[in-house]
């Protein structure tokens, strides 16, 4: 048996909300090409139509605070 690598992909969102509170939010496998422009604009619907709300009244989205793509490589070595 040989040592066998698994790679993961995913984008972390940090959404504020209007009391200044944040919320982290992780995708699974997102698209490869996803751009700073379409995650400004998928911000901007979720803040016209009310997509998130904050724990506190009056709590209500406000936009993406930051995006990260993250790649996980994992290495499981035959130890046989």
């Amino acid at each position: 048996m040989a040592d066998t690598v698994k790679t993961s992909k995913s984008l972390q969102l940090v959404m504020e909300f209007y009391d200044s509170d944040d919320r982290t939010f992780t995708l699974d496998n997102p698209k490869a090409t996803v751009t700073a422009a379409q995650i400004n604009a998928i911000g901007t619907y979720a803040k016209n139509n009310n997509c998130f709300t904050g724990d506190k009244d009056g709590a209500a989205f406000e936009r993406f605070k930051s995006a990260k793509k993250i790649t996980n490589v994992c290495t499981i070595y035959d130890l046989s």
